[in-house]
């Protein structure tokens, strides 16, 4: 049997919808801090606003100065900072002092956490990603840092910018559970997040040593 060219087809089924007007569906706009929880999961930073700059109000309310207010803060004084998590170091040379560096909208705080000031706060050391702490600020020349005396969790605070409805795109979780930490001890990296979580996206990573 020889076949020719074929005829142009009619397709019923799609004359009705093919010219068609689509109605107009309104979206509900999404919240800044949405915005800033799905920047972060995807490119760790937002060029709308960083999250702390969110919670300032809450911080000014628990007393928690921003973090460019250090450099003209009088040696000795003592103070308490939030910020995010950047980076946590544990140096083989440092007889098991640890060193973090926390992140707020107007820059970096640097935190000295002795070995038994971190056996009180483990969980928040090696857990937090959101941080608030407390302890005495001592300045050597130009170099400032947080002597910790007590550290407190307040990744929930992050967790409620994402909204409700957040869902990690890899691992369907919410963003409480997409939240993993690493503590860096020289150049290698230990994590107390079991290996089953370890593929969910990370919201607000902090860039630790790898």
């Amino acid at each position: 049997m020889r076949y020719g060219p074929c005829a142009p087809c009619r397709r019923p089924l799609f004359e009705a919808g093919e010219n068609r007007a689509d109605p107009e569906v309104p979206l509900p706009v999404m919240a800044i801090g949405e915005e800033v929880t799905h920047d972060y999961a995807a490119l760790r930073l937002s060029l709308k606003t960083h999250p702390v700059a969110l919670l300032r109000d809450e911080l000014d309310a628990i007393r928690a100065v921003p973090a460019e207010q250090l450099v003209n803060t009088k040696d000795g004084t003592r103070v308490t900072v939030a910020g995010l998590a950047l980076v946590r170091q544990r140096p083989g040379t440092a007889s098991g002092v640890i060193f973090i560096t926390l992140e707020d909208e107007t820059g970096v705080a640097n935190l000295v956490v002795w070995p038994k000031v971190f056996e009180r706060f483990r969980r928040v050391v090696m857990a937090a990603r959101l941080i608030r702490v407390t302890g005495k600020l001592q300045r050597e020349g130009i170099v400032t840092h947080v002597i910790a005396d007590h550290l407190e969790d307040l990744t929930h605070r992050l967790r409620a910018l994402a909204g409700p409805d957040f869902k990690s795109t890899d691992s369907r979780r919410s963003a409480g559970a997409a939240y993993e930490n690493n503590l860096a001890r020289a150049d290698e990296v230990k994590s107390p997040i079991p290996e089953s979580r370890r593929g969910s996206r990370k919201l607000y990573p902090s860039r630790d040593f790898h």
